[in-house]
C-alpha cells in the first residue's frame, strides 16, 4: 500500500514506521518502565517485605496478615503482569496496551500505598518509611508515561503549508442567494 506524496516520492506506511522511528524508540521507552514495574516486585517495599510477601487481598482490605500462599495471590502478581503486557506493547508498538500496562501498575501502587496508610494511621507514615521497591515503581510509571508519549500518533496528520491554498477538484462551494 503505497501514497502518492506530492514530490512524486512514494514511500509505504511501513517505511515511514521503521526501527529508527520515533514510535518505536517511545515503545522502547515505555517497555523499560513496563520491565522496571516488574522489577520492584523484587524489592523491599515497607517494612522489609516484598510484594511476593504480602497477600494480594492487601490491595483491598487493612486486616489481612501473613504471607501470601503463592506468587500469584501476591501483590507482586499484578506488577508481573505489567512486566508481560509491557512486552505485548513492545510487540505491537500499541500506546494503548501501554496504557493499560501503566493502568494496573498504577492501581497496585496507589491501592497499596492507600492501604498502608489507614492500616498505620496517615498521622505515623513517612514517605521515608517507603523502602526502594516503591519508589523504583513511581519512577517505571512515570518512565512508562515518557515513553506513551514519546510515542506520538500512529500515522502522521496530512500538513498543508501555510502559504499553499488547499486544491479543490471542483469549484469551492458558494454561499446560497438569499
Amino acid at each position: 500500500m503505497a501514497e502518492q506524496f506530492p514530490e512524486g516520492n512514494t514511500r509505504s506506511r511501513y517505511e515511514e514506521g521503521g526501527f529508527g522511528s520515533r514510535r518505536t524508540a517511545g515503545a522502547v521507552v515505555a517497555a523499560l518502565g513496563a520491565a522496571g514495574v516488574a522489577a520492584s516486585a523484587y524489592l523491599d517495599w515497607f517494612d522489609d517485605m516484598t510484594p511476593r510477601d504480602m497477600p494480594f487481598e492487601r490491595l483491598f482490605q487493612t486486616e489481612i496478615s501473613g504471607d501470601a500462599s503463592s506468587y500469584w495471590t501476591s501483590v507482586a502478581a499484578p506488577l508481573a503482569v505489567v512486566g508481560v503486557i509491557g512486552l505485548i506493547g513492545l510487540l505491537l508498538r500499541s500506546r494503548l496496551v501501554f496504557a493499560v500496562a501503566g493502568l494496573v501498575g498504577l492501581a497496585t501502587l496507589v491501592l497499596w500505598i492507600v492501604m498502608t496508610a489507614i492500616d498505620i494511621s496517615p498521622n505515623d507514615l513517612e514517605a521515608a518509611d517507603y523502602q526502594p521497591g516503591v519508589w523504583v515503581c513511581a519512577a517505571s510509571l512515570v518512565i512508562l508515561l515518557i515513553g506513551i508519549i514519546g510515542m506520538g500518533p500512529r500515522y502522521p496528520r496530512e500538513e498543508f503549508p501555510p502559504d499553499e491554498p488547499v486544491a479543490y477538484d471542483e469549484e469551492p462551494p458558494r454561499p446560497a442567494d438569499l
